[in-house]
């Protein structure tokens, strides 16, 4: 902050001292003529490659000596200092080289995406910063990190996740593991606390669970939100205590979003047929999406074979992903699931992405009464790296169309449709907790292999993502972040 201070002093005092200094514009660079570090000639129209655009204003890098800048980067804002720079030898450079991206983080200067301009001024008093050119497979990004751990609790205080996401109109919904409601809107920045009886309901399951000693009851929370824009109704999952039998299953909450409520207020209308004391938290599952007439929703295996060497009955809920119809009755879609942490339905094909144990993270296309191996079939290893998972499913269950092993700590999935990155559209997209990327994954024709696997790294741990109606990637950060991920600037061509 110092340094851009200082940075801006210099400018004020050129600005104040000088013959009236001339801002970069592409209008008047056209008649300079400059070299690249190529030796490519600039001129005209070809400056439109060679203009970077930050918050400070137009600037144009050059490559220079050693005696004009340590760095041998000059980052310029003036026509004056420009020409002066080529008097100097310098040589023209791409506005999103490495290089330049570095220098002007250590000059404290934010090349902010053209939205960030529209919504700054309201993000005056959080903490927010950008990494541009992110590397992907078949675009580059601008990654922008937005602060709200003033709201969300982070994941390593407690491994509770931070937040999920739904979009509605233009407005970012952030529901926190323990039920903070917070509304921030993508059109200027501007966000709110949304009165709920959420938070209240939360705390009342008085939460506890403990295995082998170690107490899982700070992990104990919210799972998932789903948006029905048919209805106008936000559902949201979460661990739900019975009080009647003093134990723990997964349940839904529903609310009417409707405008003229001065809070929301959300009611439980669905729980698991398990009820279980001590469990681990983190196997629950809890995606939900809507399907047909009713709703799909991942259920975990509470990790009740592994901690407890117990078998999970056919009927039982655990493990399973269930159809659940109008009237809140649920069927066994499909089985033999041991924590599928993601969901999308896309034209009627079902996406699930699911952890593995020791590895074998998995991407599987669900069918109606398939069973997908677990506990039997894994591509992977107990924690103690035991090898007693047969790691070719049999005849009678069904094999991940993709998987991850060593893990990637999977989490949610989705397909790409929108104009902000037209090369992944219909590309399905991973998100990842330990590898904090996503992986973006081109389907063959018929829909059922993947024949390319691409990673963009994040650089935070991804709970949950979205995409808004411009095509943009909104993220949910593990450390009380929302994420904006956008095209850069000079994207591949």
């Amino acid at each position: 902050m110092k340094k851009y201070l200082l940075l801006i002093s210099i400018f004020i005092f050129i600005s104040t001292c000088s013959s009236e200094p001339e801002q970069i514009t592409f209008e008047n660079l056209s008649d300079i003529s400059i070299s690249t570090t190529t030796n490519q000639e600039i001129t005209g129209s070809k400056w439109s490659q060679y203009l970077g655009k930050s918050s400070y204003g137009n600037f144009v890098a050059l490559r220079v000596s050693e005696d004009i800048d340590s760095d041998r980067v000059l980052i310029v804002f003036t026509i004056q200092e420009l020409k002066q720079g080529i008097k100097d030898g310098g040589k023209v450079m791409n506005p999103i080289d490495r290089n330049v991206i570095d220098k002007m983080s250590i000059l404290g200067i934010n090349s902010n995406p053209e939205y960030l301009n529209s919504f700054e001024k309201n993000l005056i008093d959080r903490e927010f910063n950008v990494e541009f050119n992110a590397q992907g497979d078949f675009h580059n990004v601008d990654i922008t990190k937005i602060d709200f751990s003033d709201y969300f609790s982070k994941y390593t205080n407690g491994l509770l996740p931070s937040f999920y996401i739904e979009i509605v109109d233009n407005d970012v919904l952030m529901v926190g593991g323990r039920g903070t409601f917070i509304s921030f809107n993508l059109d200027n920045g501007s966000h709110s606390v949304i009165e709920t009886n959420l938070n209240e309901i939360i705390e009342s399951q008085n939460y506890s669970s403990t295995i082998n000693g170690s107490d899982y009851s700070s992990r104990m929370g919210i799972r998932d939100t789903f948006f029905d824009n048919q209805k106008n109704e936000l559902f949201v999952t979460a661990i739900k205590k019975d009080e009647n039998r003093d134990c723990f299953t997964l349940g839904v909450l529903k609310t009417n979003l409707d405008s003229s409520n001065n809070q929301l207020k959300f009611e439980w209308v669905f729980s698991t047929n398990d009820c279980i004391e001590n469990f681990n938290s983190h196997h629950a599952g809890g995606r939900i999406q809507k399907y047909k007439n009713g709703y799909l929703l991942t259920v975990g295996d509470f990790k009740m074979p592994e901690d407890f060497n117990q078998e999970i009955d056919k009927d039982s809920h655990l493990g399973k992903i269930l159809f659940i119809n109008e009237n809140w009755k649920a069927e066994i879609f499909s089985s033999g699931h041991r924590n599928p942490q993601g969901l999308f339905i896309s034209n009627e094909t079902i996406f699930s992405s699911e952890h593995g144990p020791f590895g074998g993270d998995e991407v599987n296309i669900i069918s109606e009464g398939s069973f997908y191996g677990w506990p039997e079939s894994a591509y992977g290893f107990t924690y103690g790296l035991e090898n007693v998972y047969n790691l070719e499913h049999d005849d009678s269950s069904t094999e991940p169309v993709y998987f991850f092993t060593p893990s990637i700590g999977i989490s949610e999935i989705l397909v790409y449709q929108g104009i902000e990155f037209p090369r992944w559209n219909n590309f399905l997209f991973v998100s990842s907790l330990k590898n904090m990327s996503i992986y973006t994954m081109k389907l063959s024709k018929d829909g059922k292999s993947i024949i390319h696997v691409g990673q963009t790294y994040i650089g935070e741990r991804i709970r949950d993502l979205n995409i808004d109606s411009s095509g943009k990637i909104i993220i949910a950060g593990d450390l009380g972040n929302l994420i904006i991920v956008n095209r850069t600037e000079k994207d591949i061509p």
